[in-house]
């Protein structure tokens, strides 16, 4: 854009010049009148090269607002999209904290209840045979050769 408003400023310039020239003398040669319309010609074109420069860097420099909104948007939805991230991974984080309770509770409660049933089993055992001596029974102790 730069260049095409030098151009309109020469080619404005170049006219007054001559304009100034015609002021001056009223019986110009052919050459001048031609040259009075080539720079006329020139100035039109250069008008119409501003206009259309102008109008381009208008319409780009809506695209490039129009793109930088939609950028600013997309960063803002990707902004998001991190804290959700962050939010769920706690979220699985606490889940597997709570599986790894529940898992312990669970063994220790099946502990509980294998202790229970052989404190019961000997229990019954006794009350069914009171003579035997049940105390050299033990939960972890395993029968070898039995």
């Amino acid at each position: 854009m730069g260049q095409t408003t030098r151009q309109l400023g020469q080619a404005l310039a170049e006219n007054c010049l001559v304009l100034s020239k015609l002021r001056r003398w009223k019986d110009l040669t052919k050459e001048e009148v031609h040259k009075v319309y080539e720079l006329i010609q020139r100035v039109e074109d250069l008008q119409m090269m501003h206009q259309e420069t102008k109008a381009l860097l208008t319409e780009k420099s809506k695209e490039a607002l129009e793109l930088s909104a939609k950028n600013a948007e997309l960063h803002a939805e990707v902004e998001k999209l991190k804290e959700e991230l962050a939010r769920r991974g706690e979220k699985l984080v606490q889940k597997d904290e709570l599986l790894e309770k529940t898992k312990e509770d669970l063994t220790n409660d099946a502990a509980n209840s294998y202790m229970v049933g052989f404190d019961d089993a000997v229990t019954q055992a006794t009350c069914i045979y009171p003579d035997l001596d049940f105390s050299q029974l033990g939960l972890s102790k395993i029968v070898v050769d039995g």
